[in-house]
Formats: structure tokens, sequence, C-alpha cells
């Protein structure tokens, strides 16, 4: 059997260390959403910066990736295909549920916000009614004992 370019090789490499950002990022996306359930914003800041290193790391592998790719024979890209394929699943397994979390992370955080607003809508409603009632700049009420 021949042996494997190096090229192929570092692609295999690259397709291993993809995986384990998104598996690392799967972990922190987790820490995250309970962060986001529990509504405690340091953890969650925690858990965002956490991921920083792990998508810089993914986009110079992808660059590299790139790079290594578009050098490749019409042999050596079928022989990467190959032999990529199973690591390309579990690389596209890892991402999906990654997905799945941050969407679900997204939907949360959404929805917080938009009760938020409604509150904020409620509570401006609040303080237009009150406005008739609370000193409006200094003239006192003419039914108080100040006037």
């Amino acid at each position: 059997m021949p042996q494997t370019p190096p090229v192929i090789t570092r692609m295999l490499e690259c397709l291993k260390q993809q995986k384990q950002c998104y598996v690392n990022l799967l972990k922190v996306a987790k820490r995250q959403k309970k962060a986001i359930d529990e509504q405690n914003d340091q953890d969650l800041l925690k858990a965002l910066q956490e991921k920083n290193p792990h998508l810089q790391t993914l986009q110079a592998l992808d660059e590299e990736m790139q790079s290594a790719l578009q050098s490749l024979s019409e042999t050596d890209r079928t022989l990467m295909i190959e032999k990529g394929k199973a690591l390309k699943d579990q690389v596209a397994q890892a991402l999906a549920e990654l997905i799945a979390v941050e969407d679900a992370c997204a939907k949360i955080l959404k929805d917080k916000k938009e009760d938020t607003f409604e509150q904020m809508k409620v509570f401006q409603e609040h303080q237009k009614g009150l406005k008739g009632y609370g000193d409006s700049g200094g003239k006192p009420s003419r039914f108080s004992r100040e006037g």
C-alpha cells in the first residue's frame, strides 16, 4: 500500500484538531447555557471569553486546510476524501451538537430580551401616568400644605 502524502497526513491532523476544538466549544457552550439558565452573568462572561481561543484555532486550521486543499492533485483529493470521511463525519456531528446548544442559548436570550423590553414599556407607561401626581418643577400642588 502506498504511503500517505505528508500534506494529507497534515490535513487529517487538522481535522482531528478541528474535532477537538468543536468538542471543547460544546463543553463551553453547555456551561454558557447553564449560566444563562441560572442568570449567572459572571459565568456567562467567562464562558464567552473561553470560546475565543478555540474560535481562533479553528480559523487558523481552516485557513491551513484551504491552502493545502488547493495544492492537492486529483488523486490526492480522492485519497483525502477516502481517508478523511469518518473524521469529517465526526467533525460534522460535533458541529451539529454545538449549533443546537448555541441556538438554544440564542433563543433563551432573545426571549429574555423581549420580556425585558415589555417590562420597560410597562414601566414607562406607569411613569407617564405618575407625572401628574409628582413634583413637576417646583410649584407645589394647590392641595398641598406647602402651597
